[in-house]
């Protein structure tokens, strides 16, 4: 249920109006104009629209990405204490966004999918792949990436950090919706790839393999989470 109430007459309207509005603002980013935060003007554009249109764990889980974005933007401001001041503040609202999903996604299984689950070859196929490749991101995780982090709160930060967001993501695939599931895939790659240029070594064009995979996995999150169909979703990623 969302925090306010919309017509369902109105919500094709808002929907369609909010995604303009978020790529517009994604857009911007990458134009060279000096606009202080505009990191976090997409998010906070989605979170706004949500209010009315998404269930309010999502609403929180996109208002805490939005203040991630928001401190990721300070980081530039300072010195190296600063900048990993306003990192550890980036981590802790993504977790927190994390948290809101998994909450999101596990009442949705319980309330909507696995009453229709029906465990068959096929379905135990996919999840045995699921979980194998989330053994194996977490493996990369704890192996490579978390190992050249600073020893104390952002190890340990990032540890937890890697737990929670493969456990979203695994929650995410259990949903039956392709749209759940690509979204939740994109927001993974846009976080390695983060960690991997801050921990392990510079990655090329990291503006658009962070940022570009992370703003498209956010808005299917959010529109898939709307009562709005754009069209049937495509059967990969389902069981």
């Amino acid at each position: 249920m969302s925090i306010f109430r919309i017509p369902a007459s109105r919500v094709k309207t808002g929907a369609i109006a909010s995604t303009v509005t978020f790529f517009c603002l994604a857009v911007l980013y990458f134009l060279p104009i000096g606009i202080p935060h505009k990191l976090s003007f997409p998010l906070a554009s989605l979170t706004a629209a949500s209010l009315w249109l998404c269930p309010w764990q999502v609403s929180l889980a996109l208002l805490f990405s939005a203040m991630g974005d928001y401190a990721g933007s300070m980081s530039g401001a300072g010195g190296p204490d600063w900048a990993q001041t306003c990192f550890l503040l980036q981590m802790g609202s993504f977790l927190c966004a994390h948290i809101f999903l998994i909450w999101f996604f596990t009442e949705r299984y319980f309330t909507k999918v696995e009453h229709d689950r029906k465990l068959t070859g096929k379905a135990k196929g996919y999840l045995a792949m699921v979980v194998f490749c989330i053994i194996v991101l977490l493996a990369i995780a704890f192996t490579r990436i978390i190992p050249g982090a600073p020893a104390g709160l952002v190890r340990t930060g990032a540890g937890i950090y890697a737990c929670l967001i493969c456990l979203m993501l695994l929650a995410a695939m259990l949903q039956r919706s392709s749209l759940y599931a690509l979204g939740a895939l994109l927001f993974v790659f846009s976080d390695f790839i983060l960690s991997w240029n801050r921990f392990v070594e510079p990655v090329p064009h990291t503006d658009l393999l962070i940022l570009f995979p992370y703003f498209l996995g956010q808005w299917l999150i959010f529109i898939r989470s709307t009562s709005f169909r754009i069209a049937h979703e495509m059967r990969i990623m389902r069981f």
